[in-house]
């Protein structure tokens, strides 16, 4: 069997035996065990790539390229580090009682079954699997995002099913389009849907029935992605799902939606030329940097801080995307990367911070948490300075080198609107956290704080993460590298 299918079926049996249910123990040891298994798996995958072979399986319907390649080693490195947290996290919860015998089994399972769906997405060739996986990954987040039961977990699920069930709609209307655009040339069967065929027939196609499907599919899954408008199922979803889940979400099903973008984008390059679907992503990137920095400065929960903070990142990304530059796409690619080592840092000490004083509302947190929670405190201040882009830390570099392909591009007023919504957006984020964290001490009259801080392996898993993250500020390894250069060919050229 190959390595591509194996790399699928670890997550999947994880899966199958923690919905099961047995001892705490035992489910903690296998959900870490098979997520580091998969994760070792997608390296080995990624290495077959770089070693020039293309892994392929069930008649090419899964495939990697250089693009399906980064996506998988990204998405499986989230899945992993957002397990091991998990399983710190739920002991937290378990230890103040907040957890039931149901609860654990649907964490145990829809953990890594929320991998499984991301990983399928990112090296599925067909694009009806490709639609298929993505939704999966909607199934998954509704069970997270209900999993404490409250009011305004049903109130969210049901506004990001509603809002995902809409997209999806669109997305397979516009594959509908896309298969119809190539005129009868595409063949029959499953295989008429692949990647590779429609980019071969991309000549060929009709360009009107061709422009419709990219609408449409662009909008779908850019649904996925929380492109604005479509993004306000984020906020909710984020502050009602569990922290692990969050960053999942937040990364994995964002890199995953985006990796659809791009297919749709590579397939409307290659027939239309670049300007139509760049510019469509263009729009929508910069519309969502600029509607994600009122909502940034006056944010009252941390949670959603973060969603839209992602907001803003996928709209970043989206506009380097949307330069058709090719100094652009790479500044995207290398965002992608920055963005999901930076992350999950963010969502792993806010979800420490708000697990301590039973909340994630800034008046129930209270001012002057470095006082009471140093550790996951400084871990927030730092995630902070990364995720807005601040030197030396990765993002300000990807973040320049689109800036440098806007101006250098005929995009100079689309730049500088981008550049100044950066400054707001920094300026706006650090007044949130710096009031959250170094603002004057809350009344010491006021015990909210159920349990003090403490070293356990969630702390220890935001510290490894946190270190990754400032170390890949100054060192990204060779191979990684290999792999963000290849997937800019393939966004660039359709290799």
């Amino acid at each position: 069997m190959p390595l591509l299918v194996w790399t699928l079926v670890f997550p999947l049996v994880t899966a199958g035996i923690g919905g099961i249910g047995g001892p705490r123990a035992l489910r903690e040891s296998i959900m870490i065990g098979g997520l580091t298994v998969t994760f070792a798996l997608s390296l080995a995958v990624a290495g077959q790539f770089l070693a020039g072979a293309t892994p392929a399986a069930f008649g090419d319907a899964l495939r990697v390229d250089g693009l399906s390649a980064l996506v998988l080693v990204l998405c499986a490195f989230v899945g992993l580090i957002s397990g091991i947290y998990g399983v710190g996290y739920l002991r937290r919860n378990e230890d103040r009682g907040l957890i039931t015998m149901r609860m654990r089994r649907e964490f145990f399972g829809l953990m890594p079954a929320f991998v499984f769906a991301i990983l399928l997405v990112s090296m599925s060739n067909n694009l009806g699997i490709l639609w298929i996986a993505v939704e999966l990954t909607t199934l998954a987040s509704v069970f997270f995002v209900t999993f404490h039961d409250r009011d305004t977990s049903l109130e969210a699920a049901w506004k990001f099913l509603m809002l995902g069930s809409l997209g999806l709609a669109f997305a397979l209307l516009g594959t509908v389009l896309l298969f119809a655009s190539g005129q009868g040339h595409l063949g029959e069967g499953v295989g008429a849907l692949n990647w590779t065929r429609l980019m071969q027939a991309a000549p060929i196609m009709h360009p009107f029935t061709l422009r419709l499907g990219v609408v449409f599919a662009l909008i779908g899954y850019g649904t996925k992605a929380g492109l604005a408008p479509m993004h306000t199922w984020k906020p909710d979803a984020y502050g009602e799902a569990p922290s692990p889940a969050g960053v999942l979400m937040a990364v994995g099903m964002l890199n995953a939606a985006l990796y659809c973008v791009l297919r749709i984008h590579i397939i409307s390059s290659a027939a239309l030329g670049p300007a139509f679907s760049g510019g469509l992503l263009l729009t929508l990137g910069l519309l969502s940097v600029l509607v994600a920095t009122p909502f940034i400065l006056i944010q009252w929960n941390l949670k959603r801080l973060l969603a839209y903070s992602s907001i803003e990142h996928v709209g970043i990304m989206a506009i380097g995307f949307g330069f058709g530059a090719k100094t652009g796409v790479f500044g995207a690619l290398l965002h992608m990367t920055y963005h999901t080592l930076a992350k999950p840092v963010s969502f792993f000490s806010a979800g420490t911070l708000a697990q301590l004083h039973s909340s994630s509302n800034f008046d129930r947190i209270g001012n002057g948490t470095f006082t009471r929670a140093p550790i996951a405190s400084g871990l927030f201040v730092l995630s902070a300075v990364m995720i807005t882009g601040s030197p030396p830390f990765g993002l300000f570099f990807s973040e320049m080198t689109i800036l440098r392909a806007g101006f250098v591009g005929s995009h100079v007023a689309a730049t500088s609107t981008f550049l100044a919504a950066l400054i707001v957006l920094f300026c706006g984020f650090a007044y949130q956290v710096g009031r959250l964290v170094l603002g004057p001490p809350r009344d010491p009259a006021d015990r909210r704080v159920p349990q003090p801080e403490r070293f356990d392996l969630g702390t220890w898993t935001s510290i490894v993460a946190a270190a990754i993250a400032m170390v890949s500020a100054f060192y990204l390894p060779g191979p990684l590298l290999a792999l963000i250069r290849a997937a800019t060919d393939v966004v660039w050229g359709g290799a």
